[in-house]
């Protein structure tokens, strides 16, 4: 009789086991289909890494039929820690199941120490891998750098560029020679001008006619020329 139990047992455990691993497998699947592309998609040139935390707890599931499970992210936006629920349709249960996520893309990195103000480029950054969970803001890749950009705030050495770290150079500065393009309409007229501030791309600044002496804001366009839109 004591053989007996003991037989039971061991075939209930192999039971169970056969079902924790065709439950992983349904996982894994989803994990090598679904997940691994679509975070590739968003991130082409990273390491993904996906991690199932507490599989043990999969032992302990009831039996479903393999055509009515059903595995889900929820927290498809996240770059670190989400969960994976698990449904069954027959019979109805459903579970969840913790992940990690690790995805690594190659970053640009001071490579010595940048003061504020100063321009950043390649001879003071230099490429590693980082893993994006761990940063606040965007990075910069070899395929988007930040060179020509300054740094706005001093930036330690081996430290992950972002755009929080930095900030457009001036296009024009005070006391330049700039050339005034007016529009109205169909009617354009241009004159010259001197800068009274310094100002980025975009940035509405203050300029002198010079053969007017008025002083009108202006959008600056390039480094030699700011639009006034009348």
């Amino acid at each position: 009789m004591r053989i007996t139990r003991l037989v039971v047992a061991f075939f209930c455990v192999q039971a169970g086991f056969t079902f924790a691993l065709s439950t992983k497998e349904h996982i894994d699947q989803f994990i090598r289909q679904t997940e691994i592309p679509r975070l590739t998609e968003i991130y082409p040139d990273a390491t993904i890494e996906i991690t199932l935390n507490n599989l043990a707890a999969l032992n302990y599931l009831p039996a479903c039929d393999s055509q009515s499970l059903s595995v889900v992210n929820q927290r498809p936006d996240a770059t670190g820690r989400t969960n994976y629920e698990i449904r069954c349709d027959t019979p109805i249960w459903k579970s969840y199941v913790p992940v990690t996520q690790s995805i690594t893309i190659p970053a640009v990195k001071s490579s010595r120490p940048i003061s504020r103000g100063q321009i950043i480029n390649r001879t003071n950054t230099d490429i590693g891998d980082v893993e994006i969970s761990t940063l606040r803001g965007s990075v910069y890749t070899p395929k988007t750098p930040p060179y020509g950009l300054i740094a706005s705030r001093n930036i330690r050495i081996n430290t992950v560029i972002t755009d929080s770290l930095t900030n457009q150079p001036d296009l024009i500065k005070k006391g330049d020679v700039v050339l005034i393009t007016a529009s109205s309409g169909s009617i354009t007229v241009r004159m010259n001008g001197i800068a009274l501030e310094s100002g980025i791309k975009g940035q509405q600044i203050r300029v002198k006619n010079t053969s007017s002496e008025r002083i009108v804001y202006a959008k600056v366009v390039t480094d030699s020329e700011v639009l006034v839109n009348y």
